[in-house]
């Protein structure tokens, strides 16, 4: 997925009022403020009460749900010509952030989201010590290491803004 389809995707859940945050790859990319690698699918999380709403903004662009099996963590889209978004549904908590449930069903606390930038855009996104915790926990493949280490350099080395 491009930067420009990534943008065009938050542009239209935010211009309709859903309450989205940039995760996975582009979220890492965001954090660092530049494409490090290519990207095969967008991470988004959501709100859990705009859950439904999410999905038929995004049908009405072309997206259909390809994979629901485990709505509470995950529900998978792809577009007719093969782009693909991944919705991570949270609950929103008092006092900010949100409550994620995990494939372990325990519920795991997401801080409130950061100011990333996707192609000189800001975005909001996941912070990076939460996005390290969310590579833990599954056989990782080469682009997650490739994550990882910008991650461990970012949570280390520069503070990042709350949003």
């Amino acid at each position: 997925m491009t930067a420009q389809r990534a943008l065009g995707v938050l542009h239209l859940l935010t211009d309709a009022g859903i309450d989205t945050w940039v995760d996975g790859g582009w979220g890492v990319d965001a954090l660092v403020g530049k494409q490090t690698r290519s990207h095969s699918d967008l991470d988004l999380g959501v709100v859990r009460s705009d859950l439904d709403r999410t999905l038929e903004l995004l049908a009405e662009a072309g997206y259909a749900v390809s994979d629901d099996r485990y709505r509470q963590v995950t529900v998978q889209l792809t577009h007719t010509a093969g782009y693909r978004i991944d919705l991570h549904p949270s609950t929103r908590l008092p006092g900010g952030g949100t409550e994620q449930i995990g494939f372990d069903d325990k519920a795991y606390y997401i801080p409130p989201s950061v100011i990333g930038h996707i192609d000189g855009e800001a975005v909001r996104c996941m912070p990076a010590r939460t996005q390290l915790r969310g590579h833990e926990g599954y056989d990782l493949r080469p682009e997650d290491h490739h994550d990882i280490e910008l991650l461990r350099t970012l949570v280390t080395e520069s503070p990042i803004r709350e949003s």
